[in-house]
């Protein structure tokens, strides 16, 4: 295995990456090219699944053309959750993709945790229902494209059309299967599921979970010509971004933590498999490659909060990069004391999956005066978003341990970090390395190819601590329970919104 090499890709919502590893988990070759995400609507969100294929091919075809393409043994992919991913009778796209973030059927979401429907659902799933999952997107096409639904006939995820372009054959794992139809105790696709969203049961329409670290097939010889791979290229079922991330840090036991502060912000662990009795709060993702269960509470709103204030003032950083105006947000906000002058904000930008389902949520700024500037309000974002995350582990109901890995876009953030760490009441270990979904991928691949044990990842990587400050600790304490406050006080105003044509 020593000369060995192993491609993973990551297929993100906005971005391809792909990367090239030995073993020991040193990269060898890497390319990343961005994807459109399309908007024909104000609430939509679709992607060209021939365009994410096309793009992917071209990102492998740069990387493999980095290295001595002999070595390569085999392929794994990880990519976006939950959305809607259809083939007809001919194995094409029938339609764009709907994604994760699709807020189309916000309405169905709504009344159906109204009327109970959601938390029924929940017994089979272990999950909350939000707009973006297959069974909401589902809901709508039944109702806005009858004939669409009717000539599916392969309801896939992401990375199971990139597989299927990669080997021709049609399959899933068990990370991407889970939400919303799947039974994790009984370990079926559920029939009344189905039933319970006023679907027929569709089951025969997805793909039998696996493993992830299955081998879904070899390597399509055209394919493998165009890339100058061996014929007998193991291609691999493949699994979820944040598994795939997971996978990547070495987080597969149970009790493993950590927080990603990227595009959208998440709290996961790993958890035995044990259904919860009561309501659930975010999602239950059946691991990809052992037994236990990853339980995720991701808020729609992490860093892309940062983007969006960010981009308010686009005078006022013209000219200039990402992270050189990172630095002088950060700059401004520096200077303020925790709690922003008494500015709080409700990070609810694109309404709330966890720790609460609320399709119709908007975000506020709380405690404006005539005195407020720009860098209160920067701060007081990053606070938000920071108390979303802190919700998310009191709605855990974990306990969690002395020090937690964040990684993500954020975990670049130093002063973003300081502020995570003293919102938390704990100690943060960074990991700004951004190619822990591409690693994990890689690892579930090789695995599939009997080369690597994905368990063990060997890799040792670069971290800074932050250990929470306990003064700014004991003030935010309560900052937290006035923003519990804000939220609760601010669903009424949801409702009156939700009603308001």
């Amino acid at each position: 295995m020593g000369n060995a090499l192993f491609i993973g890709v990551d297929v993100g919502t906005t971005a391809i990456k792909a990367g090239i590893y030995d073993d020991q988990g040193t990269l060898h070759a890497t390319h990343r090219q961005p994807i459109a995400v399309l908007r024909p609507n104000e609430t939509w969100s679709e992607q060209d699944m021939d365009a994410v294929w096309d793009t992917t091919r071209a990102c492998l075809a740069a990387a493999t053309a980095q290295v001595d393409a002999s070595r390569i043994r085999s392929i794994g992919v990880c990519g976006q959750g939950d959305g809607l991913w259809m083939l007809d009778a001919d194995k094409k796209p029938l339609r764009h993709a709907m994604l994760w973030n699709d807020q189309r059927a916000k309405h169905h979401v709504a009344n159906w945790i109204d009327d109970g429907t959601s938390l029924r659902l929940a017994h089979y799933c272990q999950t909350a229902n939000w707009p973006g999952t297959a069974g909401a997107c589902l809901a709508w096409l039944a109702e806005a494209e009858p004939e669409t639904l009717e000539a599916a006939a392969h309801i896939l995820f992401c990375k199971d059309w990139i597989v299927h372009c990669l080997t021709g054959h049609i399959t899933s794992d068990f990370s991407d299967a889970t939400i919303p139809f799947y039974d994790l105790q009984n370990q079926r696709y559920a029939p009344e599921a189905f039933g319970l969203l006023g679907l027929p049961d569709l089951s025969d329409k997805f793909a039998r979970p696996q493993r992830g670290t299955e081998a879904a097939g070899a390597l399509r010889p055209d394919i493998a010509d165009q890339l100058s791979l061996a014929h007998d290229t193991t291609v691999a079922v493949g699994a979820l971004d944040l598994a795939g991330m997971m996978t990547g840090l070495g987080l597969n036991a149970p009790g493993d933590m950590c927080f990603i502060l990227g595009t959208t912000a998440v709290f996961s662990y790993i958890a035995p498999p044990v259904a919860a009795a009561d309501a659930v709060d975010g999602a239950t993702v059946h691991h990809p490659f052992t037994d236990s269960w990853i339980r995720v509470l991701a808020p729609q709103s992490g860093a892309s909060a940062f983007d969006w204030f960010a981009g308010l003032h686009p005078s006022a950083f013209g000219g200039l990069s990402a992270g050189e105006i990172a630095e002088q947000i950060n700059e401004m906000a520096a200077s303020l004391p925790p709690g922003s002058n008494g500015v709080t904000f409700l990070p609810f930008l694109t309404g709330e999956r966890a720790p609460f389902v609320a399709p119709h949520a908007t975000a506020s700024f709380l405690g404006l005066t005539s005195k407020t500037s720009k860098a209160d309000m920067a701060r007081a974002v990053m606070e938000g978003a920071s108390f979303s995350l802190r919700h998310c582990l009191q709605s855990a109901a974990v306990d969690p341990p002395e020090t937690i890995t964040l990684t993500g876009g954020g975990a670049r953030n130093a002063f973003w970090c300081q502020i995570m760490a003293d919102v938390l009441g704990i100690t943060i270990t960074a990991n700004a390395g951004e190619d822990h979904g591409v690693w994990g991928a890689a690892l579930i691949g090789a695995a599939a190819a009997g080369l690597a044990d994905p368990t063990r990842p060997a890799r040792v990587e670069d971290s800074r601590t932050y250990t929470p400050d306990r003064a700014a600790r004991a003030i935010y304490d309560d900052l937290f329970e006035n923003y519990l406050k804000m939220v609760a006080l601010s669903r009424g105003i949801w409702d009156i919104q939700r009603t308001t044509p």
